[in-house]
């Protein structure tokens, strides 16, 4: 009876000693697990501030896409009788009508053309070639009256002049302009069944000086 008096409180002591070493180890592993799920927070987090930080160069990237104007329509081409190229739309020629002149005319009814003249700004001058190009449109029809003409972007050049006057055909219209080391007179010559006047300034927009 002594000895099992006495075994019964050195078990309780044991027992007391196992519970005790199992709250450490529970408080061990719950101290563990916090710190790693603070350092998935801050990764996410730093994740997060990364995209945050990458999303302005996406932009940039497509923004500087179209800082350029679009390609003109129509073919690229270069004067055999003159230091330029432009571009031709489709449905229309191009020739050489002599020295320093060339012409674009509509393939359906030649008769519908631009004449285009180039000159170096050190060759002409400006206000006397848009005098004479006012005399070449009035010559078109001298009974008919002479108007300026407005229907063009004269934003798009350094200098500008142009007019018009009515025909039994059609409008003739002569437009001088300036832009980077050119001056261009184009007189064109449309018809009142046509009406491809547009077309042709679209195309003497485009003209540029080139270097042979």
């Amino acid at each position: 009876m002594k000895k099992n008096a006495l075994f019964a409180p050195t078990l309780f002591a044991a027992g007391i000693l196992l519970a005790g070493c199992g709250t450490a180890d529970l408080a061990g592993e719950e101290t563990d697990t916090e710190p790693a799920e603070t350092a998935e927070e801050e990764s996410s987090e730093t994740n997060q501030e990364t995209e945050t930080v990458e999303e302005p160069d996406e932009e940039t990237e497509g923004g500087s896409g179209d800082e350029h104007g679009e390609t003109p329509e129509g073919e690229l081409t270069m004067s055999d009788n003159q230091s330029y190229q432009l571009y031709v739309l489709d449905g229309y020629g191009f020739t050489a009508e002599e020295p320093n002149r060339d012409v674009i005319f509509l393939q359906e009814n030649d008769a519908v053309f631009m004449r285009v003249e180039t000159y170096y700004p050190n060759d002409i001058n400006f206000d006397e070639l848009a005098s004479n190009t006012q005399d070449t449109v009035q010559a078109s029809n001298p009974d008919g009256e002479l108007a300026e003409f407005t229907g063009y972007d004269s934003s798009a050049f350094n200098n500008s002049a142009a007019y018009e006057v009515e025909t039994a055909e059609g409008n003739v219209t002569g437009i001088a302009f300036e832009s980077d080391n050119i001056v261009v007179r184009v007189t064109i010559f449309d018809h009142s069944t046509v009406g491809a006047r547009d077309d042709f300034i679209q195309m003497a927009q485009t003209i540029e000086r080139v270097q042979k």
